[in-house]
């Protein structure tokens, strides 16, 4: 998506305007691309602590956006029950776009549908205005796990222990449903302090494996401290030469479909419920403001914010983003959510497990 004519105009008048006015939200507003917003505080809702990729991702788009928008864009960190004291913060803020921020599609999502109270739902409880990247799963071994290649993992005669950070973490799904395709029996342990504390249980051998997003465990899978044994995927997550020879759930000849067809089952419906749970846990992050943002406002936002992504944080060294403008990430998010269900019957025993 591109900035028309007119609108690269008055985005670089308004980010003249508001260097000339140093931040200073209580003067006059300078007309900008998004009007009303020109001259305003933004709050930028971070569900999620300092220091990780919501918290990163947030700052890089942040100075870009002040500067399209002629306006102030303070960062809040509110995190808390995995992302959902932010989300909610979000979710009730007056539509105005003067309250914005991120949220983690598939833990709100599968949390929503299992009917956890108060939980916002991302197909309907917000106004997507982009997405900033996507999720790509993997599971990776620590070296308590019984040794070789899924097949071999997935009929242990134990069950295989994941560790998990909290009965809402949004790996459940990918834990869960992958299990189920692969014929696996699993089990999980929570409490541990985030993404890190839980790699470090499956480094110790307390626990055998965890499930996450590759990008955030890449330093521990390109160290050799955890290997690789699944991508929840039809085509491999990334170029890393470690990932050669993973398997890949999702695909004709993929660890999903392969099975169904060694044991006679429905190969179809396998390679469609592995191809629904890539989307599921794929969802990824999405830039969102309140429910009932005025159409004017969000597609204008849209459009700043996208380019945003696209021009200036997707050039900045270390960023990894996949970005897409809002009609597609909510399109990817309805999808998602129609498609979600086919998984709950696994998922919830799982997390009810933690509960008790």
């Amino acid at each position: 998506m591109r900035i028309g004519r007119r609108q690269a105009i008055a985005a670089i008048g308004t980010a003249a305007g508001a260097a000339a006015l140093g931040g200073c939200s209580d003067l006059a507003p300078v007309e900008g691309p998004c009007p009303g917003l020109a001259g305003r505080r933004l709050r930028w809702i971070v569900p999620h602590a300092p220091g990780g990729g919501y918290d990163r991702e947030s700052r890089l788009l942040a100075g870009p956006l002040e500067r399209r928008l002629g306006a102030t864009v303070a960062i809040e960190n509110q995190s808390g029950a995995g992302g959902l004291v932010g989300a909610r913060a979000i979710a009730s803020a007056s539509p105005d776009g003067l309250t914005l921020g991120m949220i983690g599609v598939p833990g709100l999502l599968m949390s929503a549908l299992l009917g956890r109270p108060g939980v916002p739902n991302p197909a309907s409880d917000f106004t997507i205005l982009g997405r900033v990247s996507r999720s790509w799963q993997v599971w990776a071994a620590g070296p308590r796990a019984p040794e070789g290649p899924v097949p071999g993992l997935a009929a242990a005669a134990r069950p295989l222990v994941f560790a998990v950070s909290q009965a809402s973490s949004p790996n459940i799904v990918g834990i869960a449903g992958a299990a189920a395709l692969l014929g696996a029996h699993v089990e999980l342990v929570a409490g541990f302090a985030g993404t890190r504390g839980a790699c470090l249980a499956a480094i110790r051998g307390d626990v055998d494996l965890v499930c996450f997003n590759y990008e955030t465990i890449r330093p521990f899978i390109r160290s050799g401290e955890l290997r690789p044994v699944l991508q929840i995927s039809a085509r491999r997550v990334a170029s890393d030469p470690v990932l050669d020879g993973v398997a890949l759930l999702g695909g004709n000849a993929g660890a999903a479909v392969r099975r169904a067809r060694h044991r006679g089952g429905d190969v179809d419906r396998a390679g469609a419920l592995a191809a629904a749970l890539e989307r599921v846990v794929g969802g990824g992050r999405l830039v969102v403001g309140p429910a009932g943002l005025p159409s004017g406002l969000t597609s204008c936002l849209d459009e700043v914010i996208h380019t945003a992504l696209v021009t200036d944080v997707g050039g900045h060294a270390g960023a990894r983003i996949d970005p897409a403008p809002a009609a597609e990430a909510a399109e990817d998010v309805r999808r998602a959510a129609a498609e979600a269900p086919a998984f709950l019957d696994v998922v919830r025993p799982l997390v009810e497990s933690l509960r008790r």
